[in-house]
C-alpha cells in the first residue's frame, strides 16, 4: 500500500480522495453549524404577515386601524401603531435580510426599517418600522431558530456522487499523465540496456511531450556518436597495422641496414592518425568560448604561410571580416579544407566575401574532383574515395566530416562542387 502511494498517480489520487473527503465533512458540518445563516423559510414567512396586514391598514381609516391590528394580530409578532418609534442600535444579518424583504414586497418602501433590539427574553428581538402617514407600525418578532437540515437520501447521494464524479475524473487524468511518465521511464531502461532502440511517441500533456522530445533527441545524439566512435575505432585500428607491420618487419629481421627513413616515414602517418583521430573526437566538443576573429587576416595569413612552403596558393577578399566563433575550431576548418585542396591539387585559390550579414568562404582546387554521387558521402566519417582522392597516406577520412561538424556548430553550412574542367570546390557559409 505504501508503494503504491509512493507513485505520482498514488499521491495525486491520494490528494482528490483526501480534499473530496475534507470537502464533504466542511459541508456537513456547515449544515449543522448553529451560528450559520437561517433556513429558506427565513424571513419571507415573517415578511407575507406583515406585508399583508401593512396593506390592510393602508387602506383602512386611521381611526378603524388600531382595531384591525388587534383582531389581525398574527402568530408569533407583537405589533402595535405608535407615533414615533426609535429605531435599536444593532442589525444583524436577519434583520438585514428582513428588512430587504419586506422592502421588496412593499414596492422598495426605502422607509422600513428592521434592526435587532436586546429583547425582555434570553434571546433578542429584531424590530421591524414600517410607516403608515402620521404614525408607524412596530412589528416585533422573536429572532428566528435554525431549523434542522433536511438530510436525506437524495442530498446525501447527490453529495457522494459529486464526490466520486471527482476522484473519477482525477484518477483518469493522473493516468494520462503517469502513462506518457511510464512508457519514457520503460525507454530510459531499455536504451540503458541497448542503445538502438526506437524513439518514444511523443504524447500527453505539454511537458511530458517536451520531456520525450529531449528524450528522443538524446537518445540520436548519444547513438550517433557511440556509432561514430565506434567506426573510428575500427577503422584507425584497421589503418594501424599496415604501418605497425612495416616497422615490426624491419626490427624482427636480422638485417642491419634498417631504413631510418621508412621508420620515419611510418611514424608520421601513426601520428597523422592519431591526431585526426583525436581532432574528429574534440570537434564536436563545444568547450572553447567563443571570441572575436578576424576572418580576412586569418585566411591571409594560412596562406601566406602554405604560399612559404612552396605552395601555390592565393587569397582574394576583404583584408577584415568580423567574426564571433571559437577561433581555434575554425582555424583547424580552414587548416583542413586547404590541406584537402594542397593534397589532390597544384594550385589552390581561397576567396571570401560579405553580403550583408552572410559570410561566404571558398577554397578552390585543380584536382581530379568527386564524382557527383559521391559529393555526400564524402562528409561522413571514415568515408574515403577510391583512387581519384584517396590516395594520400595516413588519411582515415575524418577530415571533411572534422569540418562539417564544426560548420553545423556555428550555425553554417558547408557544400562541394565540382569546378570545369577539373577540381572541386570547398564553400562554407556562416
Amino acid at each position: 500500500m505504501l508503494r503504491h502511494f509512493g507513485t505520482i498517480r498514488g499521491q495525486i489520487l491520494a490528494i482528490v480522495a483526501g480534499s473530496s473527503v475534507l470537502t464533504f465533512l466542511v459541508f456537513i458540518a456547515l449544515l449543522f453549524y448553529p451560528g450559520g445563516p437561517p433556513s429558506p423559510p427565513w424571513p419571507w414567512q415573517t415578511t407575507y404577515r406583515v406585508a399583508s396586514l401593512v396593506q390592510m391598514l393602508r387602506g383602512t381609516p386611521p381611526a378603524e386601524r388600531e382595531r384591525l391590528l388587534i383582531a389581525a394580530q398574527p402568530l408569533g409578532l407583537a405589533m402595535r401603531l405608535v407615533p414615533a418609534a426609535k429605531p435599536c442600535d444593532n442589525i444583524d444579518f436577519d434583520a438585514r435580510d428582513l428588512q430587504a424583504t419586506v422592502r421588496a414586497e412593499l414596492a422598495d418602501d426605502t422607509e422600513v426599517v428592521a434592526r435587532s433590539c436586546a429583547g425582555t427574553g434570553a434571546v433578542p428581538d429584531i424590530q421591524l418600522l414600517v410607516p403608515l402617514g402620521d404614525s408607524v407600525l412596530e412589528v416585533r418578532t422573536a429572532r428566528v431558530g435554525r431549523e434542522p437540515p433536511r438530510l436525506s437520501f437524495p442530498f446525501f447521494g447527490a453529495l457522494l456522487f459529486l464526490c466520486i464524479g471527482v476522484a473519477a475524473l482525477s484518477a483518469w487524468a493522473a493516468l494520462r499523465v503517469v502513462r506518457p511518465l511510464r512508457r519514457l521511464s520503460d525507454q530510459a531502461e531499455a536504451f540503458g540496456r541497448d542503445i538502438i532502440v526506437a524513439p518514444i511517441r511523443e504524447e500527453g500533456p505539454l511537458e511530458i511531450r517536451r520531456a520525450a522530445h529531449a528524450f528522443n533527441l538524446m537518445q540520436e545524439r548519444i547513438t550517433a556518436s557511440i556509432q561514430s566512435r565506434t567506426r573510428m575505432l575500427a577503422a584507425v585500428s584497421h589503418d594501424l597495422r599496415t604501418p605497425l607491420t612495416r616497422m615490426r618487419l624491419q626490427l624482427e629481421t636480422d638485417r642491419k641496414d634498417i631504413s631510418r627513413e621508412k621508420l620515419v616515414h611510418d611514424i608520421g602517418l601513426l601520428q597523422s592518425m592519431v591526431t585526426s583521430a583525436l581532432a574528429f573526437l574534440s570537434s564536436s566538443s563545444q568547450t572553447e568560448k567563443k571570441e572575436w576573429l578576424d576572418l580576412g587576416a586569418l585566411l591571409s595569413t594560412l596562406c601566406d604561410d602554405y604560399e612559404d612552403t612552396g605552395a601555390r596558393i592565393a587569397y582574394q577578399g576583404p583584408g577584415k571580416i568580423p567574426f564571433l566563433c571559437r577561433p581555434e575550431a575554425i582555424q583547424r576548418v580552414m587548416s583542413n579544407l586547404i590541406d584537402n585542396a594542397l593534397g589532390f591539387g597544384t594550385v589552390v585559390e581561397v576567396s571570401a566575401s560579405v553580403v550583408g550579414e552572410v559570410i561566404t568562404i571558398e577554397v578552390a582546387d585543380n584536382g581530379p574532383g568527386i564524382p557527383p554521387e559521391r559529393l555526400a558521402d564524402v562528409l561522413e566519417p571514415f568515408f574515403r574515395l577510391d583512387p581519384s582522392r584517396s590516395g594520400r597516406p595516413g588519411s582515415v577520412g575524418l577530415g571533411l566530416s572534422i569540418v562539417h561538424d564544426i560548420v553545423l556548430a556555428h550555425n553554417g553550412t558547408l557544400s562541394l562542387a565540382n569546378r570545369k574542367p577539373s577540381g572541386l570546390v570547398a564553400r562554407v557559409v556562416f
